[in-house]
């Protein structure tokens, strides 16, 4: 066997040889597990972000409806403001011997003139995530120009419908609670309501 060696060449013991170079390829094996792991980890991260980010979308649209609302809220105000000065003295008065062309909540369904504002600054625009311009035309506020005067009319006659006379129909139901729709119901801050 020496034969068969180069001159200077030293012998090599062949099972530290083998240990070293298993050493070597274990080292490798284990980085490529680490990382093999970790892309995993990344992966299952990231599809569980995607897959569960439906409440932070809808945070974000918080975050933004609420922006936008705050500009809305001081728009209405103002209209509010301004209707207000217009009619001082009959805040108290009904609405419907105040406000010209009002056409649903009249006679004993009537409320005061402050009452109807209110209703429509923080029930159905804040409802509906609009202004009062959405149904009116300011300065005009009687006029019927605008065509969501009117649906807004229907849509007061349904909600009383639908209370006074049609839940109060359906058995079964636990009136206890006095169960009540109103614009949120359907509207949840979006002039027109999705498709259920």
């Amino acid at each position: 066997m020496p034969a068969l060696l180069d001159p200077g060449q030293t012998i090599v013991n062949l099972p530290a040889l083998l240990k070293g170079r298993m050493r070597y390829y274990l080292l490798i094996l284990k980085i490529i597990h680490m990382r093999i792991i970790l892309v995993t980890t990344l992966l299952l991260t990231a599809i569980s972000y995607f897959a569960f980010s439906i409440g932070r979308v809808s945070h974000t649209r918080s975050i933004v409806a609420a922006a936008i609302e705050d500009s809305l809220e001081k728009d209405r105000l103002k209209f509010m403001n301004e209707v207000m000065a217009s009619i001082k003295g009959k805040e108290k008065w009904p609405a419907d011997s105040v406000f010209k062309n009002i056409k649903v909540i009249v006679g004993e369904s009537s409320v005061s003139a402050e009452h109807l504002l209110w209703m429509m600054n923080w029930g159905w625009s804040k409802e509906l995530g609009v202004s009062c311009s959405h149904c009116h035309t300011p300065g005009k506020w009687d006029s019927d120009s605008l065509s969501a005067k009117n649906i807004a009319r229907g849509m007061w006659t349904m909600r009383v419908k639908i209370n006074n006379e049609l839940l109060p129909s359906i058995t079964g139901l636990d009136y206890s609670a006095n169960p009540k729709v109103s614009c949120i119901t359907c509207h949840r801050g979006k002039p027109v309501p999705d498709a259920w």
